[in-house]
């Protein structure tokens, strides 16, 4: 599209169905242009969410922007990007430090034939055929809208593989096997929540083909070869997403019959909220629906035995309210990170609460580990709206008002 400077357009998106949304509590999407290549959110006073009757009563956001810069190149975005190719270049860039205790391989190819990659990260000692290894699993992007998901694994590999001492002892004990973009095709080609053939593959964990879901084919086939292993005790499967109507990171987990296993489970989100501020535990809910059966954490939660357990771990794709504020804080693309960097600060608490590790003096405790379980099924029910204050109104009006940003 031409522009001439300084001339305003208000931009119309139609048909969201959803009347809960971020955008009436204050997100707005992201832009950036040749002159200025750092993504920024645009005012939120120029954008508005409502319903249409010109759209099937379906709901529109509308933005207004002001172009300011004739030569300049602009792009909108609904969150912060993460690509494919950026994916690449930084899987790249951590192959060629020639880590001994990252190994990273191709797990197989997309329909497309684009990479599916999956990298392991633990000490060469753990590598010892004869030692029970405790095993996390972690995938991302199995949304390809949910670019938030990325940076949060980015953050948990960042951290996994320095020389903090936390992470020294991680390596030391548990092997992690991370797979940061699950499905390729539906980023490369900028889908929202679908693969390349128009699937949702969170919805095709029980039967997923190995023609037109290769990739989830991959992942379950190589879950269950390792919950077979008896020298491998596969202890959590964590699927990252983001979420497009709440605020905060928090997680789903599975429903059990046994109260203490109920209890065990709620241990790795309480820890989280103890070591992340943007974290709730309070929006944390364990559940069954049946819609979410096709889904990773409610097959593999079936699948594996009650040493393991199944999380989707959910983030805001705008905000989190911190303790003590009275209005949210939008998220980064370095906060997105630190989330995913607390993640993985966490389980060495949750190892160290089930006495797995010992680990030296120097490095702090973080929780008293009774604490934790005496504090029960508290926070369990279901999450039951938004964290933050009033909404914005539905139905205001458009305005021309100028898009600086």
């Amino acid at each position: 599209m031409f522009t001439f400077v300084f001339q305003r357009v208000i931009f119309n998106i139609v048909n969201f169905s959803k009347t809960k949304s971020l955008y009436r509590d204050g997100m707005s999407p992201v832009v950036k242009s040749t002159s200025r290549p750092k993504w920024q959110r645009l005012p939120t006073k120029n954008v508005y969410y409502y319903r249409c009757p010109d759209h099937r009563r379906n709901y529109v956001m509308s933005f207004a922007f002001c172009f300011d810069r004739e030569d300049d190149v602009y792009q909108f975005a609904y969150c912060y990007p993460y690509t494919y190719t950026r994916l690449q270049h930084y899987l790249d860039s951590l192959e060629r430090r020639n880590l001994d205790y990252l190994q990273r391989e191709q797990l197989g190819l997309s329909v497309q034939q684009r990479r599916l990659d999956l990298l392991t990260i633990t000490s060469p000692a753990q590598q010892n055929p004869e030692k029970v290894k405790k095993l996390v699993v972690l995938t991302a992007r199995v949304h390809p809208g949910e670019s938030p998901a990325s940076f949060i694994c980015q953050g948990v590999i960042d951290f996994l593989v320095s020389q903090h001492p936390v992470a020294q002892t991680l390596r030391d004990h548990v092997i992690f096997k991370i797979v940061p973009m699950l499905n390729p095709d539906g980023v490369y080609l900028g889908n929202y929540r679908c693969s390349l053939m128009g699937f949702d593959l969170n919805r095709h964990w029980q039967e997923p083909s190995p023609w037109a879901h290769p990739t989830l084919h991959a992942v379950k086939q190589l879950i269950v070869q390792l919950s077979q292993d008896p020298k491998v005790g596969l202890e959590f499967y964590i699927d990252v997403h983001a979420h497009s109507t709440m605020m905060n990171g928090f997680m789903y987990g599975n429903v059990f019959e046994e109260e203490e296993r109920v209890q065990r489970q709620a241990v790795f989100p309480r820890l989280l909220c103890h070591n992340a501020p943007d974290f709730s535990f309070s929006n944390t809910s364990f559940n069954r629906d049946v819609v979410k059966a096709g889904t990773g954490r409610r097959f593999l939660g079936g699948l594996l035995d009650d040493t393991s357990y199944c999380y989707t771990l959910e983030v805001s794709f705008y905000s989190y309210m911190a303790a003590g504020s009275t209005s949210p804080v939008p998220y980064t693309e370095d906060t997105y990170m630190k989330l995913g960097r607390n993640v993985a600060r966490t389980f060495l608490d949750y190892y160290r609460h089930n006495n797995f590790i010992d680990d030296k003096p120097q490095i702090p405790n973080h929780i008293n580990s009774m604490e934790v379980l005496s504090q029960g099924r508290q926070g369990n029910g279901n999450w039951n709206g938004r964290t933050s204050g009033g909404e914005r109104g539905a139905e205001r009006k458009n305005q021309s008002i100028i898009g600086e940003y």
